[in-house]
């Protein structure tokens, strides 16, 4: 049975996912530090809150609330009526308890403070900021096989799930992503480009996605000051304009 499929609400991108993303997908957001990752993502759980009132949670590892809202408002999400399909949760204060429990029982206290957030307010979309601040609290030794039993019990949240991951320079799939990348449903990758010896383009790609036709080509990635939305990628030696960057 074909799954149904939520919007990106990046203009031009959804065709080239075949329609957008199936439901209940778990999709990794990777790239290095400046490319929006966080944006991106907080971009599609705004964009279906504002516009088809689907509830929305963001959780932040790292990022301060307040810092991360007053960003997201700078850039042009801040309509009343999508805030009141989304929840934004600062989960630093679990790190800062960190050092009065027992090695390993982080990830355990993530998954319960998680899983009553969702019971006691179902959200169709959630995102994970970020993977790497995940793993380095969880003290994962065995990774590939504690990523699968992670990405397994977030399936069963029944929500389609964004995962933000940081890299190193622009490589797709740094050797400490590969296992993230094989166990996750979809991977888009974010990456700056230079185009001049001046210029950079901010660029995005679906890496992969699972069950679906799509087109693996990168696009140039532009905030226009109340979407993303993506036009063809300028070539290395060939200056951007201005609204391109």
């Amino acid at each position: 049975m074909a799954r149904a499929r939520i919007s990106t609400f990046v203009k031009g991108f959804d065709e080239n996912l075949d329609g957008g993303i199936p439901h209940g997908h778990i999709i990794l957001i990777t790239g290095a530090p400046g490319t929006m990752k966080s944006s991106l993502a907080f971009s599609i759980l705004y964009n279906n809150a504002l516009h088809a009132g689907s509830r929305g949670l963001y959780l932040t590892l790292e990022q301060s609330k307040a810092s991360l809202v007053e960003h997201l408002e700078a850039i042009g999400m801040k309509n009343p009526k999508a805030y009141e399909n989304l929840s934004i949760f600062d989960m630093a204060i679990l790190r800062k308890n960190l050092s009065f429990m027992a090695e390993g029982s982080w990830i355990t206290l993530f998954k319960s403070y998680l899983k009553n957030l969702m019971e006691a307010d179902p959200y169709e979309f959630l995102v994970i900021d970020s993977l790497n601040v995940l793993e380095t609290m969880a003290s994962f030794d065995v990774r590939r096989t504690q990523f699968f039993y992670l990405f397994e019990w977030l399936r069963d949240l029944n929500a389609t799930i964004f995962i933000i991951s940081e890299t190193q320079g622009e490589a797709i799939a740094p050797g400490r992503d590969v296992d993230e990348a094989y166990l996750a449903d979809g991977m888009i990758h974010l990456g700056l480009y230079p185009v001049s010896d001046v210029d950079v383009q901010r660029r995005i790609r679906c890496v992969k996605l699972r069950a679906v036709r799509h087109d693996m080509s990168s696009f140039a990635l532009m905030w226009n000051g109340k979407t993303f939305e993506i036009t063809r990628a300028v070539s290395v030696g060939r200056r951007a304009r201005p609204e391109q960057l």
